[in-house]
């Protein structure tokens, strides 16, 4: 995951492992049903460790060879748009399957699958594993279907796990690997950082991690999120701003070499007008400058 560095551990949704939970001395029980084994493991200060609600997903390191008798799965970090892979779906009678379906079509950092058969719901936190290629059983996303766009028919989204690398690397790789700054919400913004963005062209809202830059002539609205790892945008505009409803937005990542376009619904594929590729740029720039002390 890091520099010349392979990390193990638990990767599960936030809701599954929130970081509440993720505390340095802290005990958390591992019980692994198929092997009929519980492991006790007590986080240290040197686990590295990472949460964040808006993409919906946690991480916490765990020594090689603690974990006796269970094979850990390797990640994909390109995933591709259409696929076929395997999912872990919870049956009619509540017991969960593992189940073949498809890769439909990515929707911000998420990617919309379909499968074969009828189930009551997928397994939040469990992993998809792909059967694709050269990224053969190895790991291209993580469950969670609560989060959609209303507007999609499709069932069921698993958050792309080239975003959840992104969004730890660009912590690690700026040295930011300490528990309150990997587990932190984003910081509070001083009066003249926000000057300094309302100078860029972003508008404040309610919600003070939520910014708009507002439409003009031939150009439309967009709605800038951040993190305390990275900023995100969209052109769909959310019903309001509570979080519940931003989750359902096709939100894309700002990153350095991430692809400056839409993912998914009306704009899909398409770049934001030239206004605001200047804005996404300048917001690169920045890099940690408005979301981490």
């Amino acid at each position: 995951m890091t520099d010349n560095k392979n990390h193990f551990g638990i990767l599960s949704s936030s809701k599954i492992l929130p970081k509440t939970e993720l505390k340095i001395n802290k005990t958390i029980k591992l019980n692994f049903k198929e092997t009929q084994k519980i492991y006790d493991f007590t986080i240290d200060e040197k686990s590295l460790l990472f949460s964040c609600s808006f993409i919906g997903a946690s991480f916490m390191e765990i020594p090689p060879g603690f974990i006796k008798d269970i094979e850990y799965l390797e990640i994909w970090e390109n995933p591709n748009e259409k696929q076929t892979i395997l999912a872990c779906q919870i049956n009619q009678e509540g017991g969960m399957d593992l189940c073949k379906g498809n890769t439909i079509s990515f929707f911000g950092y998420h990617i919309l699958y379909d499968i074969n058969g009828s189930y009551k719901e997928n397994a939040i936190g469990t992993p998809i594993i792909s059967l694709f290629g050269d990224s053969i059983a190895k790991i291209i996303g993580l469950n969670q279907n609560d989060n959609l766009n209303e507007e999609n028919n499709e069932k069921y989204s698993v958050i792309n796990i080239d975003i959840i690398m992104r969004a730890i690397k660009g912590l690690v790789y700026k040295n930011k690997i300490k528990p309150s700054e990997t587990l932190s919400d984003a910081k509070k913004l001083s009066l003249n950082e926000l000057h300094i963005l309302r100078k860029e062209g972003l508008k404040e809202t309610d919600n003070p991690n939520l910014f708009i830059s507002p439409a003009s002539q031939g150009i439309t609205p967009l709605w800038f999120y951040r993190t305390h790892y990275a900023w995100f945008w969209t052109p769909t505009e959310p019903k309001n701003f509570s979080m519940e409803e931003l989750l359902k937005c096709n939100w894309s990542l700002i990153q350095d070499k991430f692809p400056i376009k839409v993912f998914g619904g009306l704009w899909n594929n398409i770049p934001p007008a030239d206004r605001n590729i200047v804005l996404i740029k300048h917001l690169i720039n920045s890099e940690l400058k408005f979301l981490l002390d």
